[in-house]
């Protein structure tokens, strides 16, 4: 097994958590796992990518292209949708993404996690909604592994956020 990952937002929308916490549920699954980050030079609001590579056996290449790619935003759209793998799949907000381009060779799936984070109780959980549904279309990793990281995670560094955060993901 080898799938490579690429969690794309605006700063602050939380692209580099979600990618976090799948490194974590790999690794407590004993997988290898490699994990890089770029963000823009904004202080708020820039772009902010996170790659993985799992694999059950040592990782020795850089990321090209993506088996799974999430878009949280407009700013970062077009970088994700020339960075899929044949055969991959592009999750997209569709409540930040206007006009998405044509999937080729490559299923788009397109979510309005900002609104469905608003349901369930702030914005701020957008990456958990998005979460959410990678984990149950790619079955990465088991729902379980990720509940788990994420309840130790952010349940100790902030409780009051768990909550909402962890309806999100489901």
């Amino acid at each position: 097994m080898l799938v490579k990952c690429m969690f794309s937002g605006s700063g602050g929308q939380g692209s580099a958590l979600m990618a976090k916490l799948v490194c974590e549920g790999a690794m407590r699954e004993n997988l290898k796992v490699v994990m890089t980050q770029t963000y823009g030079i904004e202080q708020r609001g820039g772009d902010s990518t996170a790659f993985i590579i799992i694999s059950d056996e040592v990782i020795g290449s850089p990321i090209v292209e993506n088996d799974a790619t999430v878009a949280l935003s407009q700013s970062i759209y077009e970088q994700c949708l020339h960075g899929v793998a044949p055969g991959g799949m592009l999750f997209t907000n569709a409540s930040l993404v206007e006009n998405p381009g044509t999937a080729e060779g490559f299923t788009q799936i397109l979510l309005p996690v900002s609104e469905i984070a608003v349901e369930v109780g702030s914005v701020r959980s957008v990456n958990m909604v998005m979460l959410g549904a990678v984990i149950a279309k790619t079955k990465l990793l088991k729902r379980e592994t990720i509940m788990a990281v994420l309840e130790e995670t952010m349940g100790r560094k902030k409780p009051e956020l768990l909550e909402f955060n962890i309806k999100a993901f489901n």
